[in-house]
């Protein structure tokens, strides 16, 4: 999301964003789970900062991954830049004029007397050293997005950032640093940095509120011509429960669809065959975790189904009594408490599974997306069979 335009939502997140950015010394850690849209606010909040806020200044930003250091990190900005980053050996010319003296039998004279010196210094590039960074980038104004910053696997590494921000700061340097990351605390992409805190502010994304997502939603097809019907647009925001990103792409399949047949009304039908293509172009790592857990058991249409009613309750615990109230209530099933216990149990289990526990009688699925994907699986499941 790059457009301010399409941005709905996160008003006060990005109010938040706003108004650090524009604070003398300070700079943004943006975190929360999978899917919630930090990159889509920092990308979008940023860009309006620098037109309408700033007032000018470059736009950098670098996606990080495992093989990232802090040195590869900061070398994408000094580029960027055009800030000399190699070392090099150079020659530096001076002059030098006065009077010099010379001496005869007869008498004294005065002549004049210039001399060039050539020096050769070496300039001394650090790219592994926060302050020769810091020194080098505090009189630049602009953004500078570090996105996917939990990537990086050196922890050493995540401190050297959180050094580099910290004497910005201290710098009073126009140059603003972004960070953004999954992470449940802040402290976990700054690898628990000490003096960071005052000048890094924290803007936490949790998931969005279902009057938000349906925002998206109705604006979306809005601006398309398309007119999906209130149960296209109460089940999209079901399986979306706050990720943006699966509302995104659900929405997606059905104005493709609708494009496809010419249709401009959007139904059941073109959402039941939107979560089909939905689930061929979801997340290849959701996909396996599901399918690599329930083939591992004997009997695996036992667990997907206690999977499903795990996916259906109502925040991010359930416990086994839980699921049973979803299973009478959305399938019509009604399976004792002490059997899903038992598959829970053994789920949890195993090495790599979809669900942890996570207290006594409690358990939550390990990666937050899950619940989406089995919610949108299942959907797709049924127009598969009908």
């Amino acid at each position: 999301m790059d457009d301010i335009s399409h941005f709905f939502g996160r008003e006060e997140e990005a109010s938040r964003f706003v108004s650090v950015i524009n604070t003398e010394g300070q700079h943004v850690l943006v975190f929360g789970d999978r899917g919630v849209g930090k990159t889509s606010l920092a990308i979008t909040t940023c860009r309006v900062l620098l037109q309408r806020v700033m007032g000018g200044g470059k736009y950098i930003e670098k996606r990080c991954d495992s093989s990232d250091t802090f040195e590869s990190i900061v070398l994408n900005v000094l580029r960027a830049l055009e800030i000399e980053h190699q070392n090099r050996e150079m020659t530096q010319t001076t002059n030098r004029g006065g009077k010099a003296s010379i001496k005869i039998p007869v008498a004294g004279a005065e002549l004049d007397s210039h001399r060039q010196n050539a020096v050769k210094v070496l300039h001394q590039v650090s790219l592994s050293s926060p302050s020769w960074v810091a020194e080098q980038l505090q009189s630049k104004p602009g953004i500078f997005l570090i996105d996917e910053v939990d990537a990086v696997a050196g922890k050493e590494d995540r401190k050297k950032l959180a050094e580099l921000v910290k004497l910005l700061s201290d710098n009073k340097s126009p140059l603003k640093v972004v960070l953004v990351g999954i992470a449940s605390t802040g402290s976990d992409l700054t690898a628990g940095h000490p003096s960071v805190q005052r000048c890094l502010k924290e803007v936490q994304l949790k998931r969005m509120d279902d009057d938000d997502i349906k925002k998206i939603i109705r604006n979306g097809f809005k601006k398309l011509g398309q007119v999906p019907t209130e149960e296209v647009v109460t089940r999209i925001t079901d399986i979306s429960a706050g990720l943006p990103h699966f509302t995104h792409l659900i929405c997606l399949k059905c104005a493709e669809a609708s494009v496809v047949s010419g249709n401009k009304h959007i139904g059941s039908e073109v959402l039941t065959a939107a979560l089909i293509e939905s689930v061929k172009d979801s997340e290849n790592a959701l996909k396996d975790s599901y399918t690599n857990c329930l083939h591992s058991f004997n009997k695996p249409l036992e667990y997907k189904v206690i999977v499903l009613g795990a996916a259906q309750c109502k925040g991010s615990e359930f416990r086994a009594y839980d699921i049973r109230q979803q299973l009478q209530d959305r399938v019509g099933l009604d399976v004792e408490a002490a059997i899903i216990s038992r598959r829970l149990t053994a789920i949890a289990a195993k090495a790599g599974g979809i669900i942890e526990k996570c207290g006594r009688g409690y358990y939550r699925f390990v990666d937050p997306r899950m619940p989406s994907f089995v919610k949108l699986l299942h959907g797709a499941d049924k127009q598969s069979a009908a």
